[in-house]
């Protein structure tokens, strides 16, 4: 059975925000937007597409910054979208470069986004 997520956006003229099933709250500010929050699910979703395959143990953090630069004709949806990946103690370089090929396959949202926007993936390794 597929996994439903359920959201609910509350908007009036003194605040906005969004709160999951369990209360949480996610306010909607000029830094922190649909974008941020669509891009901050696109990382979320990437790292945990990785972490779920059987060689995830190959590192020790994981940092990744993405960026999405919008069209300026409407619809207005991400152009180039570029996910900068920094891995923290990676024990095997090459095997990390290819999980990241293969979480690039299987992300849901990344392949969602891929179909509106070009996708731009580094990463770079640190000890």
């Amino acid at each position: 059975m597929a996994k439903e997520r359920t959201i609910t956006g509350h908007f009036s003229p003194s605040r906005r925000y969004f709160e999951n099933t369990l209360g949480t709250e996610f306010d909607f500010t000029q830094s922190t937007g649909p974008y941020e929050y669509l891009l901050g699910a696109l990382s979320g979703c990437f790292y945990s597409t990785m972490a779920s395959f059987p060689a995830s143990s190959s590192w020790n953090s994981m940092d990744i910054k993405v960026t999405g630069r919008k069209r300026e004709d409407i619809p207005t949806t991400l152009e180039h979208t570029m996910l900068d990946i920094t891995v923290h103690g990676a024990g095997n370089e090459s095997e990390v470069r290819s999980l990241v090929l293969r979480a690039a396959e299987e992300c849901s949202i990344f392949q969602t986004l891929c179909k509106v926007s070009r996708m731009e993936i580094t990463v770079k390794f640190e000890s």
